[in-house]
């Protein structure tokens, strides 16, 4: 029996394949790229989430076909005494990824240290967490690195390229790192810490650092939202309703600075604009987180919408969206106003608002005044265009349209000169409508009053240019 049984052994053994264990021995081949991702304030460790964001929003989307392996950098980010004070108000209004009770933002830690009452300083944190991130990166030696920063790590980053920048100068054999921070306080011309470089708030221990370097050896993207506090805030700080909406914007808009995608940017696309090694994109803010508080308690939009395209044009007088991002801009007491030009914007968001205000009423469309409505009895216009009533037709054109059609309801949109342009969407029922109705009759008939005004200014205008003019053109 021996003899068949050994010899169905040997055969067994010849004909079996060999062990699966010795092929997943061999390791995977090591990532293109490692990420070292940095949080902001409140968030001392991204989570798996966070990760995740990172990747798909502003890494991957920025290094295209490279195998990235994402790692999150431990650091204090801490902001005595209102740490804690910051953790309270994002539970509220904030992403629930991040600052809700399970998110990064609450860490595993004791009441008594998540207060904040017992953090570091501002500064404090930021030199912890510089150590923090030179100690991950020398734990990659010899490996492309991009490095990701959110608000105060941001800074972080940014002072550690700065570092960099200064140990391998132009010219030299420089690491392969780069860097892709949001919520940028160093961004040139409009973090919160360019726009008042050198500044020291004593007991806070807040150092305002300036601005980002943009002359390195090290690709940088930086994401940036419009009205972002930290990074868009106001060239001319002296408009308080700038001001105000910027610091708005640090409670309301700056902790959703993940939500932007440079995979999926939507419309209208963000601004790319590049300034030395640095590409910056800038997304557009419909709504001025001036007004999110009354969102907040439940005012309805419509509502919102008729004082809210006046605003924006007050707020947007405190900027001045012909720099560069990357041009480093301190703050400025006065800005250059263009008088037309701030008029004329005034006059399009008023016509904008009332538009706003007519559609949620539902009031008439009234009829449109053409040229042969301004046209004198006595003289006949050819139908080319004359100068001086297409310039009072420009200047009408928002009171032609004050009153809409009930149906839509315009939202602002930047447009390239500074002004607001309008773009439609419809309009939301609310309970407040019925309270306007009653006031329909009356802003009809001042619409019709001023109409009315200008036909008889150009008239008039029309005869005194005839009696001076009318025998030479007669000749």
């Amino acid at each position: 029996m021996s003899g068949p049984i050994g010899v169905a052994v040997l055969v067994a053994a010849t004909v079996m394949p060999l062990p699966t264990a010795l092929a997943s021995d061999t390791p995977p081949p090591p990532p293109d790229r490692t990420a070292l991702v940095l949080g902001g304030t409140t968030v001392p460790t991204p989570d798996q989430a966070y990760l995740d964001a990172v990747r798909n929003h502003f890494i991957a989307p920025t290094h295209p076909g490279e195998t990235i392996e994402y790692i999150a950098v431990t650091a204090p980010m801490e902001f005595w005494p209102i740490t804690g004070v910051f953790r309270l108000v994002w539970l509220v209004i904030g992403p629930q990824s991040v600052w809700g009770l399970n998110g990064p933002g609450w860490p595993d830690e004791p009441l008594w240290k998540l207060s904040g009452l017992f953090d570091r300083t501002f500064d404090g944190s930021v030199r912890g967490g510089v150590t923090n991130l030179e100690d991950a990166i020398a734990a990659h030696p010899n490996e492309a690195l991009v490095i990701y920063g959110y608000s105060q790590g941001a800074v972080i980053a940014n002072i550690e390229k700065q570092k960099l920048a200064e140990q391998y100068p132009e010219g030299t054999e420089a690491p392969d790192i780069d860097f892709v921070l949001s919520g940028d306080p160093n961004l040139p011309n409009g973090g919160i810490a360019s726009r008042f470089p050198g500044l020291y708030v004593p007991i806070l221990d807040v150092t305002s650092n300036g601005p980002e370097p943009t002359d390195t050896q090290f690709d940088t993207v930086v994401i940036t939202r419009q009205y972002d506090g930290a990074s868009d805030f106001p060239l001319y700080p002296l408009n308080l309703v700038a001001t105000a909406n910027a610091l708005l914007g640090a409670l309301y808009l700056h902790p959703y600075d993940l939500e932007p995608s440079l995979a999926d940017p939507g419309t209208p696309p963000p601004i790319h604009t590049k300034t030395g090694d640095t590409d910056y994109y800038f997304f557009e803010t419909e709504d001025l987180p001036l007004f999110a508080p009354l969102r907040m308690i439940g005012v309805p939009e419509p509502l919102i919408d008729v004082v809210e395209p006046v605003v924006k044009v007050v707020v947007e007088l405190g900027y001045d969206r012909t720099i560069p991002p990357g041009e480093p801009t301190p703050a400025r007491l006065i800005p250059p106003l263009n008088p037309a030009t701030v008029a004329g914007d005034l006059v399009d968001a008023v016509g904008e608002g009332i538009t706003n205000a007519a559609a949620l009423i539902g009031a008439p469309k009234p009829s449109a005044v053409t040229h042969d409505d301004l046209v004198a009895p006595q003289r006949t216009i050819a139908r080319e265009p004359a100068t001086t009533t297409d310039r009072l037709n420009a200047a009408t054109g928002p009171v032609k349209s004050v009153i809409g059609d009930g149906r839509t309801i315009g939202r602002s949109a930047r447009s390239d000169n500074g002004s607001h342009a309008t773009t439609a969407r419809p309009a939301r029922k609310t309970p407040v409508r019925d309270a306007f109705n009653n006031a329909s009759t009356d802003i009809t008939t001042v619409v019709t009053k001023v109409s009315d005004s200008m036909k008889q200014a150009l008239s008039g205008s029309a005869d005194d240019s005839d009696q001076g003019g009318g025998e030479g053109a007669a000749r």
